[in-house]
């Protein structure tokens, strides 16, 4: 140790002998604890920055990957249900008038609204600036006015308008659009699945944000689809119930069941497998990406380590002078906390900075693979303290 160094361990030695009070010997003690920890921190500035990079390297990247993996779940989960019920009830032939059950389930706390729907598949035919083109598609009827209410269907519509009034009107996806190289008012054939086939007009195209509904489906009026199929005007093949918050789609499904005895289906319980395979890639991913934050915790453990040996001479010295275990461990205690606060307040800086940025100026290449306009973050409060708690720990039992 320097003079200086000395100086200090006589000055608190004195303070000892002097019987100063209990609030002075701890303040003393605390201060010589820091003045060394920050006196080794100093000595070793190559070890130091080794560790403080290494934690601030495993905050940010769980961090970031944690933000843009909830973002672009959230953004795949809002792009299935933007075409799509949040509560569907299949099955209610038995209900003399779909109506008078669609106005019972609107009346449920939560409920948006209940659009009657008529589904089926259908080959659509089209003759244009590209040549004849024949797809298979979706066809979904719905009543316009209750799919306005419930899914804002207007707020989808990027070319044209949705006119209830007309029923030979046609709405088309965008890419389906593109595709036909069609235009607005040009005159498609939609075929059931019975081979009927009925002329329709495109007066409308709708941009989901789901790729597979906007080159896959179409969207015609419920009395058209009752029509094309040869149903009858009471005919209905499900109610679609959307909600204000989807995420009570179990609550309103036991609810409609428990009152008027219909069995319904989730969104959750329509996209399972998707759901499932979603919730495994963020756990492994998690899993994955927490070693780095072990590794870094581990580097900063060897530093410790090396410190300790290479302090062994000066720790029998003021082991000899009277200095107890627990402030001679409080010393290396500080030292670890101190690398690890650092690199913990770094991290969380430069990753809420690098979040920040990817969400707000799109990265072209990415957005255009994934059918994004740009990346989206979602990254909660209660995240960011879990993750900084975790590493406290880790940090923590390094010493």
């Amino acid at each position: 140790y320097s003079y200086k160094t000395l100086f200090f361990l006589f000055k608190y030695m004195f303070l000892c002998y002097n019987g100063c009070t209990k609030i002075k010997l701890n303040k003393g003690a605390d201060m010589l604890e820091f003045f060394i920890a920050k006196k080794h921190i100093f000595e070793k500035k190559k070890q130091s920055l080794i560790g403080i990079l290494g934690i601030t390297i495993g905050i940010t990247v769980l961090m970031v990957s944690i933000g843009i993996a909830n973002g672009l779940d959230k953004n795949m989960i809002s792009s299935i249900l933007s075409m799509g019920s949040h509560v569907s009830v299949p099955d209610i032939e038995r209900e003399d008038n779909y109506k008078n059950l669609a106005e019972k389930l609107e009346k449920i706390d939560g409920v948006k609204g209940v659009i009657p729907k008529v589904s089926t598949q259908g080959i659509i035919k089209y003759t244009g600036i590209y040549g004849t083109h024949v797809s298979g598609v979706k066809v979904d009827g719905l009543d316009f006015e209750k799919a306005e209410k419930g899914l804002e269907l207007k707020n989808k519509i990027v070319y044209g308008e949705m006119n209830s009034k007309k029923k030979n009107t046609i709405l088309i996806g965008k890419e389906l659009f593109n595709q036909l190289g069609a235009e607005i008012g040009d005159k498609i054939t939609l075929v059931s699945p019975e081979n009927q086939e009925l002329p329709l007009v495109i007066g409308g195209v709708f941009e989901s944000g789901y790729y597979d509904y906007d080159v896959n489906m179409v969207i015609i009026p419920l009395a058209t689809a009752q029509y094309l199929l040869y149903l009858d005007e009471n005919d209905v093949t499900s109610l679609e119930v959307t909600l204000f918050n989807p995420y009570k789609a179990e609550e309103v499904a036991d609810k409609i069941f428990n009152k008027y005895g219909f069995l319904s289906r989730t969104w959750g319980d329509q996209n399972r497998n998707l759901l499932s395979a979603l919730a495994l890639e963020k756990t492994v991913m998690i899993v994955v990406f927490s070693l780095i934050v072990v590794i870094a915790g581990f580097v900063v453990w060897v530093i410790m380590n090396m410190l300790v040996r290479e302090k062994i001479k000066d720790i029998g010295i003021m082991r000899a002078m009277g200095f107890p275990k627990k402030t001679i461990m409080r010393i290396f205690l500080f030292e670890g906390m101190a690398l690890g606060g650092i690199g913990i307040i770094i991290g969380t800086v430069l990753s809420l900075s690098i979040l920040w940025y990817v969400e707000n100026f799109s990265i072209s290449g990415i957005t255009n693979i994934y059918y994004l306009t740009k990346i989206p973050v979602e990254l909660s409060l209660k995240e960011i303290i879990t993750i900084i708690f975790v590493n406290i720990i880790i940090i923590f039992h390094i010493p």
